[in-house]
């Protein structure tokens, strides 16, 4: 072994410990111990593993990299927007990949947190809940309400609110009658915004006595309609719900097969899908397993 060769082997072992027989390697910059191996070292040279790792862990060189970009910014655009314009097709080749992994991994982690927090998905969804109800039902729900708001009863024509410094007409909103109650046709009523924000979770009730357009005939025929009206209009409903929702992280969306309730409240996801005919078999399965 030549001199410069045992120098290199004693500054090999200066930097690596063997721990319960994992070899580590310490970080020249940070002097903290890692496990050497790709998930916390670089290869020096992908194409010659022999050459071995970094001298330093990926979060310094990492660090080291966005100062670097951060000392002068505008330079870094111009280097950034001159190799865009010289890769173009490449750029959009790697993004369009990232995309699609990370929308991979993302629906992965999903369905296993929902899978191991179902507390957390109940709660979640009795937070935010959605009325499973089919445009069918919706428009006869309408039909019957006059098109109007249930409450101040504001004609759906004069429903219009500011959007992007626009003035709009704005669909009715589906609202629980009983919040805590149903989830489909049997506990919704038309609701303007200003109601809707209005009665929130409170007592339907109790906030309307509270209104200045209270109506003691509207409240029976709101009591009527939950109670006995809805009956004819309602549609039977599958022992599950298909819901589409966006992505985190970027606009695309994806479907989520939930398992319900008595009350069509979600439960739990069972499958999730690109396309909603990705769900065809799941739902199979499902409904074999209810024996239905």
């Amino acid at each position: 072994m030549t001199r410069e060769e045992l120098k290199e082997y004693k500054y090999w072992l200066f930097r690596r410990k063997n721990s319960e027989g994992i070899i580590e390697k310490q970080c020249t910059r940070c002097k903290n111990w890692f496990e050497e191996n790709r998930n916390y070292f670089y290869m020096t040279n992908k194409s010659k593993p022999e050459l071995g790792f970094s001298a330093s862990c990926i979060i310094c060189i990492r660090k080291d990299s966005v100062d670097y970009r951060h000392r002068d910014i505008e330079k870094t655009r111009e280097k950034d927007s001159e190799y865009y314009h010289s890769h173009k097709d490449l750029c959009h080749e790697r993004m369009d990949s990232y995309r699609e992994r990370h929308h991979s991994e993302i629906k992965q982690k999903e369905k296993i947190w929902q899978r191991t927090h179902p507390d957390k998905v109940r709660e979640y969804t009795l937070k935010h809940r959605n009325h499973d109800i089919t445009e069918a039902e919706w428009r006869k729900c309408l039909k019957i309400f006059n098109n109007q708001c249930a409450y101040c009863g504001l004609p759906y024509e004069q429903h219009i609110v500011k959007r992007n410094d626009k003035y709009i007409i704005m669909n009715l909103h589906k609202d629980h009658v009983d919040y805590e109650g149903y989830n489909d046709l049997r506990n919704a009523a038309p609701c303007c915004q200003n109601c809707n924000s209005s009665k929130s979770q409170n007592d339907m009730e109790t906030w309307f006595r509270e209104q200045e357009f209270f109506s003691e005939d509207k409240l029976k025929f709101i009591h009527w309609w939950i109670t006995e009206g809805y009956k004819e209009y309602i549609d039977d409903k599958l022992p599950y719900r298909i819901i589409r929702e966006k992505n985190e992280g970027n606009s695309k969306y994806h479907w989520n097969l939930w398992s319900v309730d008595e009350m069509r409240n979600t439960i739990e996801v069972l499958a999730t899908g690109d396309k909603k005919k990705d769900l065809d078999k799941d739902i199979k399965d499902y409904l074999l397993s209810l024996k239905l």
